[in-house]
């Protein structure tokens, strides 16, 4: 019977020969002397190099590749992060930038002289002294303000963070608003010659009578005002108590002065609302504010005094007084 190649072939591709030479060609190496299986494993191996070489090279690249898009993502992700901080820093000097040329105009308008009003606000110009110029006055025994209530002088200068070159000699009176930029700062607390103490917004017994209302919303518009009273607790924020927790508040809301009404055309900003609380049974707000002027002493302030209109009262038939 001749010889059929092809019928070998099928046999031997089926999988039971495939496996059966696969075993018998294992039995071989095993009995192979260590000699020759060496060299078969040498040649082998020498045989095998090349591809072990590209794989781990091409392995290599994979993770180089791996790392750079990891890092590329990583560097898109910082990047929106930094772009949206910064486009919020954009906004909120937008906002403030609007909150002072508002504050500014306010201001303005508020001491704008009108012949048809009885009272008048004009604002006296006033440095602020260092400690160098205080301790000065003090050699001088210029700072006698508060002697009437038991202050001495030194206390005076210790004490008070504040010292302004304007006194009894601009006609200045205590409790008289001092302004920054255009904004509350503080008030005139005791009164010298030619100096005067100011106490801030959020120092120790601070107190005055203040509106809230919401950024868009004015202050003097028709609906009911939000009213309560400021008082400086020492700390970096100022306290609004007396607001009953009926009363709508929130974060953001704007706080004005409300007790210059009748005086100035406008209110005038103290700062804005940074926090508010609900004490569980309590019927008032704990509100906390922060103020629209930095608590660092400017070099220059404005002290809102107030005076009968020279165009409306002359002499004493212009108050109606009769001898």
């Amino acid at each position: 019977m001749p010889f059929d190649r092809t019928i070998l072939k099928a046999r031997l591709a089926s999988p039971p020969a495939a496996l059966g030479c696969a075993m018998a060609a294992v039995l071989v190496l095993m009995l192979l002397p260590a000699r020759w299986t060496d060299v078969l494993r040498g040649g082998a191996a020498t045989l095998l190099r090349p591809g072990q070489v590209g794989a781990s090279a091409a392995r290599q690249w994979g993770r180089g590749m791996v790392a750079s898009v990891c890092s590329h993502f990583e560097s898109a992700d910082r990047l929106n992060k930094i772009e949206t901080a910064l486009e919020r820093l954009r906004d909120e000097n937008r906002r403030l930038t609007a909150e002072l040329a508002a504050a500014r105009s306010t201001t303005a308008k508020a001491v704008d002289d009108d012949s048809q009003r009885l009272l008048v606000a004009q604002c006296v110009s006033a440095r602020v002294l260092g400690r160098q110029a205080r301790a000065f006055l003090a050699r001088q025994h210029l700072l006698d303000v508060g002697a009437a209530t038991g202050i001495a002088r030194d206390d005076l200068v210790v004490d008070r963070p504040t010292i302004l070159d304007r006194g009894n000699d601009a006609e200045l009176k205590s409790g008289q608003l001092v302004l920054s930029g255009g904004r509350i700062w503080g008030k005139v607390a005791d009164l010298g010659p030619y100096t005067c103490a100011v106490r801030g917004t959020t120092d120790a017994g601070y107190r005055d009578l203040v509106r809230l209302a919401s950024p868009g919303q004015s202050p003097d518009g028709p609906q009911r005002p939000v009213q309560g009273m400021l008082e400086g607790t020492g700390e970096p924020l100022a306290r609004i108590r007396l607001v009953e927790t009926t009363e709508p508040v929130a974060e953001g809301d704007l706080v004005y002065t409300a007790a210059s009404k009748g005086v100035l055309l406008a209110p005038l900003l103290y700062g804005r609302v940074v926090r508010v609380e609900h004490p569980v049974g309590a019927t008032h707000w704990d509100i906390w504010m922060q103020p629209a002027v930095s608590r660092d002493a400017p070099d220059r302030v404005a002290v809102l005094r107030i005076e009968l209109n020279p165009a409306r009262v002359a002499g004493k038939e212009g108050l109606g007084i009769r001898d």
